[in-house]
């Protein structure tokens, strides 16, 4: 029962499956082992441990069992085992494969050709790492660039910012010194018009003291009618002249406050 399940074609059909999935999983726990990814060791460990399983089963698989090429080669019979497989495979296998390669033009040459395209095709391949750790690299690279560009762009737009004070500052300063000369021509302006009105006031000063003086007079012209009635009519003549001065001193007071207004505007 156990020799036909091994020796059946489902169990052989089986088994040739599972040597190719098993190294599939084995290659892909290298891979995983190789690259340094996550789960590595235990992708590895299946894929062995698979591996290690199938060999186990194959192992109890029954030895092929060579066939009796006397029945179609009568020739052979009497050879040992050995000579048998090595004439057989010599006159069928090997003699095929020559006609092959000759009649396709595979010679020597072309063996060797194809040998050095494949050590090419290795070292192309052993550079692709390296041109990995430039692409690496480059990338760093180009953002590090990407940074300074960005930096430069902030300093230029504070420069920017600092030129713009500046340039309002100088505006503030001219602005400030016209201010400062509106203020100096002011001032003169106002020590002018001071110094008038002090010529005005010493003027006012001097028409009230005239007008002392002569209330004074008039109040000792006063007096004197009070002790006598017969100057009346030289005090009528006074109060006349009084009257006339009064008028004259007025017009004059008036015209000096006049130009002192205008003056003033």
């Amino acid at each position: 029962m156990k020799n036909s399940f091994l020796e059946s074609k489902g169990f052989k059909s089986f088994m040739a499956k599972a040597y190719g999935i098993g190294a599939a999983v084995v290659i892909v726990g290298a891979l995983f082992k190789i690259l340094h990814l996550k789960g590595a060791d235990l992708m590895l460990m299946v894929g062995l441990i698979t591996e290690a399983a199938i060999f186990f089963v194959s192992a109890f698989e029954p030895p092929h069992q060579e066939p009796d090429w006397t029945l179609v080669y009568p020739e052979l019979a009497g050879l040992e085992p050995k000579e048998k497989k090595s004439a057989g495979n010599k006159g069928s296998i090997t003699q095929q494969l020559d006609k092959m390669m000759e009649e396709a033009k595979i010679g020597p040459d072309l063996i060797n050709s194809l040998g050095n395209g494949m050590r090419t095709l290795s070292e192309n391949v052993t550079s692709m790492k390296d041109l990995s750790n430039a692409a690496v690299a480059t990338d760093a690279y180009t953002k590090n660039v990407q940074k300074a560009a960005d930096s430069l762009t902030g300093i230029n737009t504070t420069y920017t910012k600092a030129v713009n004070a500046m340039e309002g500052l100088v505006n503030a300063s001219e602005g400030s010194r016209e201010y400062g000369a509106q203020i100096e021509k002011m001032t003169k302006n106002l020590a002018s018009l001071n110094s008038i009105y002090e010529l005005e006031i010493s003027e006012s000063n001097n028409h009230l003291k005239g007008i002392n003086e002569f209330v004074g007079g008039l109040s000792k012209v006063v007096s004197t009618l009070n002790d006598t009635n017969t100057n009346a009519e030289h005090f009528k003549g006074e109060m006349d002249k009084l009257n006339k001065n009064l008028s004259s001193l007025n017009s004059v007071y008036g015209n000096m406050l006049a130009a002192m207004n205008v003056r003033g505007n």
